[in-house]
Parts: structure tokens; C-alpha cells; sequence
């Protein structure tokens, strides 16, 4: 039975998978942050359910980051593009058929897919939202995730567990960036069956709950930035040594906890709230005007905490600077036409990142190959073996080279700011003060 299951060409297809996501997920993202893994059955049928925000990236980060490789449901006019239909066959994703898209007559075969698969004790992926978008909270849901786990238990499947998922991006058009997948608490699937329309109202109701537990919901960007700031400041160390940036998961529950009251503390403290945001927007201008991070405030820079720092980053960066430059002329040319590419879908918020890593995907090795093949002609097949191995590697240390540049320029300019001008400085010390007095307040109220 193990052997079999080892020899099974389904799990090869499905380690494959999980791999390259990986890889592009190691690429495209600084870090990636998990929590909650341990509620996903390691056996049995499972149907994840995740909120649907990033377009392409969403089903690459679950493949990734989840201990089970789960069958997507995707949209069938996704087939139609010659980019991504080879990704989709290796995953072994479902075809669905929405309504403004024509017929959805095909969707019995979508739903017997999804059931045969629940019934092998495999797992499903959905997004119920039904479609990618750039809005700060949840979408509607449909109704095709309830049905599904009702249904497949009506057939004699095992009940499946239904796992809601939460994405929460630090910048979802931003090239290495932060990420954070949060599994929520398992969602019960009672013995009613899929025709109930009761049944399915009332799945979708705690699905809907579910996914709210895991991700971060306002009503407007602006909304989200007051909270996000918020959390940071009440939840951050007033006076730390240095600066540094608080992972996404540390301060995930408090962001949740705040964008959840905050139109409750507006409605019964308007005064407060009001003032609140007034000093949040001096305090959010302030920090744009020097180029500044709240961490940068709070940071009391001892003589010797500075000294090290520079004395660690200075020769690093002088010593990767030869192999950073061979990387970045052999890579320069894929990375600034991705980057254009990109600029096309700029005006729609939830596809630059997906445009990013598959332009990446293919113009990356492509770039490449015609460098090996150049080298061949000059040098023969050692050099094209050589070449191969060089352009890939050299330009990773050329990504990580102008990362660590970037991060070492942007301390030094934050020093060296808040010594040049220290009455801002103060200014912005004492807004931040007042924020977290009165946000103490308000919290204990």
C-alpha cells in the first residue's frame, strides 16, 4: 500500500508542484509566515476555502504553503491562455463555469470531480468570493463551497472538513515583499444535503464567518491604513536599540482586533476618533516627507548598536559587489521588461503581481538560455554548461546584493534624518506618544 502510494503518479505530479510553487514563491516573496497549520487533518477530505485577492499568486501561495496539494477550482476561460494552462494541468485543477461567463451546465461535472476527489480522502481549494479583486474586505460568496461540502457527504464521502484560509499581503504589487496564510478553525458540515437551500445558506454563513476570523476587513484602503498604523503603535516597543520590522503574523490579531472595533469606537467616541485620525495624518505626512518607518522613531541608535551594524553591512555589501554586477548585466534585461509588462494591468490592483511572476517565469529562462547558447558559440559547450549555472546564480546574489543595498541605504538615511533634524524628530516622538496614550485609552474603554 505505501509502495504503491509512493510509486502513484498523482503525488509525484503533486511534489513537482509544490516545488516550483515554492521556488517562485522563494523568489518572488521575502518572506512567507504561516499559522494555524496544525487545524488542517493531515488525512481524511478536506475542502479549503480562501479569500481571493491576488489573482494567480492566491492558488501558488496555497500550493506552497499548505501540507496538502489540494485541486483548484479555476475559471475555465483560464484554459484559453497558452501562459498558464501547462500550470494548471500540473496541478490537476478543476474547470468551473461561471454564470457571466456562458453555461453552466458543465458545472455537474465540475461538482462529480470535486466529489470523487473528497471521496479518496484527497483535498479541494476554492476562492467562494468567485472572482480576484483590489477591495480591503471580503466579497459576497457564493454558494458553490457549501454546496460542494454538503454534497459530497450526501454522496457517501466522508464528511469533509472545510478549512478556511486567510491571505494577507504586506503589498500585493510589490516584488519581494512580505506575505502571512492564516488556517482558521475547522467549519462542521452537518448531514443536510446540497439540495437544502437552507442547508447551503446556512454553510455559507459560517464559511463567510470563518474566512472573516482570518483575514483583515474595512471599509475603504484608508480605513485599513489607520488601522494597520494603529496596531503598530499600540502593539510596538516605544523604545527599542535598533529598528526593526515587526513580522505580519505578530501583529495579524491585533490589526484584526482593531479594524473589527474601530467603526464601533467611531460611532461611540467620534470626538476621539476624530482627533485620533488627525494626528495620524500628521503623523503618516511627516513620515513620508523624511522617508521614514514608525520603527525609525522608536529607535534610541546606541553608539555601539550603529558602529556594529555598519562594521557587519559595509564589507558584506563591498565583498558581493563583483558577483552582483555580473548578475545584474546578465539579468538586467528580464527584470526591467517584467517590470514594464507589469506597468500594463498597473490601474488594476489585484493582477500586477501575477503579470510579474509569469512574464518572470518564462522571460527569466529564456534570457538565459540565449546567453548559454552565445556562450556555446564562443567557448563551446563548457561554456554554455557554465553560463547556465552562472546566470541564475549570480543573479540571485544580485537580487539579495541590492536588498541588503537598499535596506542599508534607507537605515542610514533614517539616522542620519532624525540627527539632522531633531525638532521633527521630537514632533514625531510626540505624536506617536499621544497616539498610544490615547489609543490605550480607548482600548481600556
Amino acid at each position: 500500500m505505501e509502495r504503491a502510494e509512493r510509486n502513484d503518479p498523482t503525488r509525484w505530479l503533486d511534489r513537482l508542484t509544490r516545488a516550483l510553487a515554492r521556488l517562485l514563491l522563494a523568489i518572488f516573496y521575502r518572506s512567507a509566515e504561516v499559522q494555524g497549520l496544525e487545524r488542517v487533518p493531515a488525512r481524511g477530505p478536506v475542502l479549503f476555502v480562501a479569500n481571493h485577492g491576488n489573482a494567480l499568486i492566491d492558488p501558488i501561495v496555497l500550493v506552497a504553503l499548505l501540507p496538502r496539494v489540494p485541486r483548484f477550482l479555476a475559471k475555465h476561460t483560464l484554459w484559453n491562455n497558452p501562459a498558464i494552462w501547462p500550470l494548471l494541468e500540473l496541478a490537476g485543477a478543476i474547470p468551473v463555469y461561471r454564470a457571466q461567463e456562458g453555461d453552466t451546465s458543465r458545472n455537474q461535472e465540475t461538482f462529480a470531480r470535486c466529489y470523487e476527489e473528497l471521496a479518496r480522502g484527497g483535498a479541494v481549494a476554492l476562492f467562494p468570493e468567485g472572482i480576484s479583486h483590489d477591495q480591503p474586505s471580503l466579497q459576497p460568496l457564493r454558494t458553490g463551497a457549501a454546496r460542494i461540502g454538503l454534497g459530497a457527504r450526501a454522496r457517501g464521502a466522508a464528511s469533509a472538513a472545510i478549512v478556511p484560509i486567510g491571505l494577507t499581503f504586506e503589498s500585493k504589487r510589490a516584488f519581494r515583499s512580505r506575505l502571512l496564510l492564516c488556517a482558521g478553525e475547522t467549519i462542521a458540515v452537518d448531514s443536510r444535503s446540497d439540495e437544502d437551500p437552507e442547508a447551503v445558506r446556512a454553510l455559507t454563513e459560517a464559511i463567510d464567518a470563518g474566512l472573516r476570523a482570518v483575514t483583515l476587513n474595512t471599509d475603504s484602503w484608508y480605513t485599513a491604513k489607520l488601522v494597520e498604523r494603529a496596531a503598530e503603535i499600540y502593539g510596538g516597543d516605544p523604545a527599542r536599540a535598533m529598528p526593526g520590522v515587526a513580522g505580519l503574523g505578530e501583529r495579524f490579531s491585533l490589526r484584526h482586533s482593531f479594524g473589527a472595533g474601530y467603526e464601533a469606537a467611531r460611532a461611540a467616541e467620534p470626538a476621539r476618533v476624530e482627533a485620533l485620525e488627525a494626528m495620524a495624518r500628521r503623523y503618516e505626512l511627516l513620515l513620508a516627507a523624511f522617508r521614514l518607518r514608525d520603527d525609525h522613531v522608536t529607535a534610541d541608535y546606541p553608539w555601539a548598536y550603529v558602529a556594529g551594524y555598519v562594521g557587519d553591512a559595509v564589507p558584506s555589501l563591498v565583498a558581493r559587489l563583483p558577483v552582483a554586477a555580473v548578475g545584474y548585466a546578465l539579468n538586467a534585461l528580464p527584470y526591467h521588461a517584467v517590470g514594464r509588462i507589469a506597468k500594463l494591468v498597473e490601474h488594476e490592483g489585484d493582477q500586477p503581481a501575477t503579470f510579474k511572476l509569469i512574464a518572470g517565469f518564462f522571460l527569466f529562462p529564456l534570457t538565459w538560455a540565449i546567453e548559454g547558447g552565445a556562450a556555446g558559440l564562443a567557448w563551446g559547450s563548457a561554456g554554455a554548461l557554465a553560463m547556465a549555472a552562472i546566470a541564475p546564480i549570480t543573479g540571485w546574489v544580485a537580487l539579495r546584493f541590492f536588498e541588503r543595498n537598499e535596506s542599508f541605504w534607507s537605515e542610514a538615511r533614517a539616522y542620519l534624518t532624525l540627527r539632522a533634524v531633531p525638532h521633527r524628530a521630537a514632533e514625531l516622538r510626540m505624536l506617536r506618544r499621544m497616539m498610544r496614550e490615547e489609543l490605550s485609552a480607548l482600548v481600556d474603554s
